[in-house]
């Protein structure tokens, strides 16, 4: 779930989206295919809209009508799909909302959580995070929001050594918390370690 188009959206955007993942939340769970969608809305951004452009922008722009862009959705899902991720595509399609289908893939994974009691944290690091770092957040976030945390993890070296957390639609810069402020400064401390050997590696090399 790293494609960058879902990083960010506006409220309205946010909100609309949230009403259609918890109708299809909702569908799955009454037929009991909530794993099998959660594969599907996640293998449809990742493998096929990511990985096609001309798909992506025939299915989510305005160029041809929801007749048309049906017609390629039952050619490409029909058979394919299971039927509660077909039928939400073609209904996504008649409302002229398949433009959507990233932010709701997010707000449909965060719905999910919630129902298991798990809280997906979406972190911005600029460098990988080591797994001593990943345990000690997921231990603040656990006392702090008593859920079991989910790290999506993001390499943004803009950051400058920096770390910033989005927990759903709230954006926790480095200030959020002490402890977390701690682990911000050794991610610094790493940061500039690792720039200052390239530097030495470099000198070395002249």
């Amino acid at each position: 779930m790293n494609d960058p188009k879902e990083h960010f959206a506006d409220v309205s955007v946010e909100r609309l989206a949230k009403v259609y993942a918890t109708a299809l939340l909702n569908a799955t769970l009454a037929v009991n295919s909530v794993a099998t969608v959660m594969e599907e809305i996640d293998s449809f951004i990742d493998d096929v809209l990511t990985k096609d452009e001309r798909l992506d922008a025939l299915l989510a722009g305005a160029a041809v009508g929801r007749t048309t862009r049906a017609g390629v959705i039952e050619k490409t899902f029909g058979g394919r799909a299971s039927p509660v991720f077909f039928r939400f595509l073609l209904v996504l399609n008649d409302h002229e909302r398949l433009d959507l289908i990233r932010p709701i893939r997010r707000a449909l994974h965060e719905l999910n959580d919630a129902r298991a009691r798990r809280l997906r944290v979406h972190v911005y690091s600029a460098v990988p995070l080591s797994d001593e770092m990943q345990a000690r957040l997921r231990a603040e976030l656990h006392d702090d929001f008593k859920l079991e945390p989910v790290l999506v993890l993001y390499v943004d070296p803009s950051l400058l050594g920096g770390l910033k957390i989005r927990i759903g639609d709230t954006v926790y810069d480095s200030t959020v918390r002490t402890r977390i402020n701690n682990l911000r400064n050794q991610l610094i401390e790493r940061s500039s370690h690792e720039i200052q050997s390239r530097r030495d590696r470099f000198s070395s090399a002249e």
